[in-house]
């Protein structure tokens, strides 16, 4: 089973910063998930939020400042213990190159996907990330800039088909992307069944099952033969393997 960290070890330590992709990787995370966005100056940086109200820093928004204020900007993780710096893209591909990656594509506007062709063109980076976008807009650009890369279905989609596998209906909504992903359990209720994963599985398509945080939602996966997750416990579920 290989382990995606959301955001890396996000639960525990300020997410997207170093210090939870360090961890992350302590832990023995195969890859990480991270989201990217443009500075001002048309910098790829990793952020979830635009504005980072969330961590009590509601007059500082990731789209109105330089890569070099982004990168002073110090958040705190959940429980408040613990303290580090946004980051930019290149500076987590640079340290972890090896690893495999999501990128989920915050912003959906052109150039944040020529700026990241030419990142990873300039650092010889390998091929093995996937893209997560939120419209329409971005999967056409991920299309136009990254034809080989595989894309996660819009949110909407994967909803739809979310709500029919609980009820065994999933054949009947299955997005026809190379890639896919559904969480484990929602209001309580398993989603998906080790027969829709193994049927993923004989047609060459990739499943991811998320946000796996817990024995019951890793136990869940691993007797549904489930082959990647993604977690804000890394520590955790590597543990459980």
């Amino acid at each position: 089973m290989k382990i995606f960290a959301h955001r890396g070890s996000s639960l525990i330590w300020p997410e997207n910063t170093m210090l939870a992709f360090d961890n992350a990787d302590n832990a023995g995370a195969t890859g990480f998930e991270t989201d990217l966005r443009l500075s001002k100056d048309g910098e790829i940086v990793l952020s979830h939020d635009d504005n980072l109200g969330r961590f009590g820093q509601a007059d500082k928004t990731i789209s109105e400042l330089t890569e070099e204020e982004i990168t002073a900007i110090e958040i705190c993780s959940i429980n408040g213990q613990f303290k580090d710096k946004l980051i930019s893209l290149k500076t987590l591909l640079q340290k972890y190159p090896q690893k495999d990656y999501i990128f989920d594509c915050k912003f959906s506007g052109q150039l944040l996907f020529v700026r990241l062709k030419e990142l990873l063109s300039e650092i010889k980076f390998h091929d093995r990330f996937w893209f997560l976008n939120w419209s329409g807009k971005g999967g056409k650009h991920v299309r136009n800039y990254f034809p080989q890369q595989a894309s996660f279905p819009r949110v909407a989609r994967s909803g739809i088909w979310g709500g029919l596998s609980i009820f065994g209906l999933g054949h009947l909504s299955e997005p026809k992307n190379s890639i896919l992903a559904l969480p484990v359990y929602f209001n309580h209720f398993p989603v998906f069944s080790g027969r829709q994963i193994a049927s993923i599985a004989r047609r060459k398509k990739t499943f991811v099952g998320y946000l796996v945080n817990s024995e019951k939602e890793f136990r869940q996966c691993e007797t549904k033969a489930v082959e990647i997750v993604l977690t804000d416990r890394p520590d955790l579920i590597t543990k459980l393997l």
